[in-house]
């Protein structure tokens, strides 16, 4: 890297602070005391300090699990831990009393306070009681969770006949209002072609084509603008970009075919559980299709890189964490989940064919055995995470399998992909995209995600018990919804960004900032590596086929690879990069055609700073703004240096690298 100047390290610490404030969070409110509120914001933070690390996925003595009140409810070796409505008779309770006799914490110098009993008192009050006769045994743990979940507060039910965003919009108002929150107001027409153009074709709007939405008049020309933006093949390549990223991350390169078939997908807006299908199977046909192969054959074999890819897709929950054990946070992700989806692939391989690299699938073998921290080995059945399983013939431990062309529906042969008639990999197909709506659930929470800024669940991979929806009601409707469309894409995008929410401004309306995952205002999110690219060239008005573009883009690639982050930290890295990289520089300086060259045409200082700021924020300057950019520019002694001087400020600012 080249020497960085006074100058140029100063710009880079100005873009690293000026993100840093731009992004920072709001203050939370208190929770409300409703049982299930008061599990999340009170009793399970204390059980992880206190209890979790015996009584959890790795450890639980006693054989009791306090990870959820599923698993509290169930109990351990003694029966229930706690009996609803009744905390003086529940051993939860008993056992953390300072008493002699069974007692826990067992260290002496952590010993539960007085508040922290009070806690777990409260919320066994809260849980709605029942019968003492039925606490016998755990058989009646299935039907008391069914009732406690009637039992819970509602929002209650949407009227019926309105659109899917009026839905969305009344799902969201109703918490408003039982919150007491104040929404932001609507954005405005230029804040919404910005966030809308970014969030669906990747890049800023031109400066023409901006012009041509203000000048619109029509009542629904931002819902014209969206039907627009959809059908434009700028969705096309942002979507690609998109998904190749949260299907395949940044490391494992690039692939012509996978590009063209995830562009295909998204320019004929191919139904989800279609996609996801093909994923799992991996059997290359005709045309686009073919490039589905990639999921799986880009990971080389490695069964448990693609059980682990897999798992956040099909069933919206990472399972790394449950390879050598039950997962220690979220009580129903299990080992033999995690071993039962690496065996649905252990039989497949990589071969080349006459239409290129496929996968093909044996008809035999691959029977495993895992071992649990108990060194207790098992056999790694067909049994996945949204419950269903695939039954298969084991064969005998001194059975000697053979492999015979009829147990094939495409024999192996040289350059070919062999089809068994059994196919652990359609198997699990089958189980993912029929009846499992896990599958909507995690695509939805994505595309919120995307839109809004966070998802209902946070982070977006981990929808399982440990990590609770902001608005559970609204995600499991929202999901119905898109298995109702036939899992179609564009429609829910759609719905979406015609909703109120997503048309707020990100200015907040009261004193106090709403919690970030009330939706209650437009919540700021850093550009990708490849909308800060697109956009920089819309802004410097330079070509996005330009010779340099592919070396532009693994630089912004490599500084700024993260997609869609839990949470944001801009880094020195990035800073250093939109200050010392040429490739970025080269964007700058003036050229035929280019913005730098046209401002500098113009005939005064003041012209070039309105015109700058309209170019990079769509926005004219305040007057401290522009008192201070005409300074700039009067001070430097090329007019042409000095508007590529503005403009890197402009382009490397907070406001620029923000979508908000």
């Amino acid at each position: 890297m080249a020497t960085l100047s006074p100058l140029s390290l100063g710009r880079a610490v100005l873009c690293l602070l000026g993100l840093l404030s731009c992004l920072a969070p709001a203050r939370s409110q208190e929770p409300t005391k409703n049982p299930e509120e008061y599990w999340y914001r009170q009793v399970e933070p204390l059980l992880d300090r206190s209890c979790l690390k015996c009584h959890a996925g790795v450890r639980q003595q006693g054989g009791l699990d306090l990870r959820s009140l599923q698993t509290i409810l169930r109990g351990g070796d003694q029966g229930p831990a706690v009996i609803p409505g009744k905390p003086d008779q529940s051993r939860l309770v008993q056992y953390v009393l300072p008493q002699p006799g069974p007692h826990m914490p067992p260290d002496p110098k952590k010993q539960l306070s007085a508040d922290a009993i009070t806690i777990l008192k409260t919320w066994i009050t809260l849980l709605p009681p029942t019968p003492a006769a039925t606490t016998k045994n755990n058989t009646w743990v299935p039907a008391y969770l069914e009732s406690y979940q009637r039992s819970l507060p509602s929002v209650g039910t949407p009227p019926p006949g309105q659109s899917p965003s009026a839905t969305i919009d009344w799902y969201l108002q109703a918490s408003w209002k039982a919150d007491r929150i104040t929404p932001a107001r609507p954005t405005s027409d230029t804040a919404f072609a910005r966030r809308v153009y970014l969030d669906l074709a990747g890049r800023i709007p031109s400066d023409t084509e901006l012009k041509q939405f203000l000048g619109d008049y029509h009542g629904d020309k931002r819902a014209q603008l969206v039907s627009k933006l959809l059908a434009s093949d700028d969705y096309v390549r942002h979507f690609r970009e998109v998904f190749d990223t949260l299907l395949m991350g940044r490391r494992l390169g690039k692939n012509g075919a996978w590009n063209t078939y995830l562009e295909d997908t998204f320019r004929r807006n191919r139904p989800w559980d279609q996609v996801v299908r093909e994923l799992l199977i991996a059997r290359p046909s005709d045309g686009p299709a073919r490039g589905a192969t990639w999921f799986l054959a880009a990971r080389n074999n490695n069964f448990q890189s693609i059980a682990e890819a897999v798992a956040p897709v099909a069933f919206g929950v990472k399972i790394g964490c449950a390879q050598c054990h039950n997962h220690p946070l979220a009580w129903e992700i299990e080992q033999r989940h995690y071993w039962g989806l690496v065996a649905a692939f252990n039989r497949g391989k990589n071969v080349d064919t006459g239409m290129g690299q496929a996968v093909a699938e044996s008809a035999i073998g691959g029977f495993i055995n895992f071992a649990n921290l108990k060194k207790e080995s098992q056999p790694a059945a067909l049994v996945f995470l949204n419950g269903k399983s695939v039954a298969e013939r084991v064969p005998a431990t001194d059975e000697k399998e053979v492999d015979r062309p009829e147990l094939y529906v495409v024999p192996p042969t040289p350059g070919r992909a062999a089809v068994p008639k059994f196919s652990r990999r359609e198997a699990l197909a089958e189980a993912v995209t029929h009846d499992n709506p896990l599958l909507a659930r995690a695509f939805v929470n994505r595309i919120w995600a995307k839109l809004m800024g966070r998802g209902f669940v946070q982070p977006v991979d981990q929808i399982d018990s440990k990590h609770r929806a902001s608005h559970p009601e609204l995600l499991d409707w929202l999901a119905k919804d898109f298995e109702r469309s036939g899992y179609d894409i564009k429609r829910l995008v759609t719905t979406i960004v015609l909703t109120r929410a997503y048309q707020l401004d990100t200015k907040v309306a009261g004193k106090t900032p709403p919690r970030p995952e009330s939706f209650a205002r437009a919540l700021e999110r850093p550009l990708s590596a490849e909308q800060l690219l697109h956009s920089l060239q819309v802004a410097t008005g330079t070509k996005p086929d330009s010779p340099e573009t592919e070396k532009l883009e693994s630089g912004f690639i490599t500084a700024f690879p993260e997609l869609m982050p839990d949470t944001y930290n801009p880094s020195l890295q990035q800073a250093l990069f939109l200050t010392n990289s040429p490739l970025v520089d080269r964007l700058l300086k003036p050229a035929p055609g280019n913005a730098t060259a046209a401002l500098a045409a113009l005939p005064t200082p003041e012209a070039r700073v309105r015109a700058a700021f309209q170019l990079a924020f769509a926005r004219l300057p305040d007057p401290t703004e522009l008192v201070q950019c005409k300074a700039l520019l009067t001070t430097t002694p090329s007019a042409e240096r000095g508007v590529q001087n503005l403009l890197w400020a402009l382009l490397t600012s907070a406001e620029f690298q923000v979508n908000h």
